[in-house]
């Protein structure tokens, strides 16, 4: 269960920032469509990075894997916003945050199939629901902050709280596990 958590805390620290990206660079940025564009491919690109990274950090060990990545995830997502504010640092900041959010996709499939070893098959489809339970959370949490009143910076802010916590719950159960 807690694999599962941090799979869908995982996936809505990245969807509560790319649910929201145009209209994010068009507020912070002042973004024209064509740099929207850029950034949309750069998160593709970023996107690719991440998993080949993350797939060769998770081999190595997948809790060292997602120490090391939801660190710089949730620091991203805290700072992007004062990078944001050109489109140099825009750009930037979307490659190593969306290279960031995919590198703790490996990890985080291989987890859930280690704490079901009995039923590899249906964990791996279970973790596919817990992704989409977090593509939902980071919609909902985006919006939610934006319905509060705070702006675009505080969307992606609210990811780094979402990081956060799914770094104690790495950190726990890492503690508890070695006990």
């Amino acid at each position: 269960m807690l694999a599962l958590t941090v799979t869908t805390l995982g996936a809505g620290i990245m969807f509560v920032l790319y649910t929201y990206i145009a209209p994010f660079l068009h507020s912070i940025t002042q973004a024209s469509d064509a740099l929207v564009t850029l950034a949309l491919m750069t998160i593709g690109v970023g996107f690719s990075i991440g998993a080949a990274l993350g797939g060769r950090l998770a081999d190595r060990s997948t809790r060292f894997a997602l120490l090391l990545v939801l660190p710089v995830l949730g620091g991203m997502m805290l700072v992007y916003p004062v990078l944001a504010q050109s489109a140099y640092g825009a750009i930037g900041g979307i490659l190593v945050w969306s290279a960031a959010s995919f590198a703790i996709m490996p990890a985080l499939q291989m987890r859930t199939m280690q704490a079901a070893r009995r039923a590899p098959a249906l964990a791996s489809s279970v973790n596919i629901g817990a992704f989409n339970l977090g593509n939902a959370l980071g919609a909902w949490l985006g919006g939610a902050v934006l319905s509060h009143g705070f702006g675009y910076d505080a969307v992606s802010m609210s990811g780094t709280a979402l990081a956060l916590i799914a770094f104690l719950i790495v950190l726990f159960h890492r503690r508890s596990s070695a006990a």
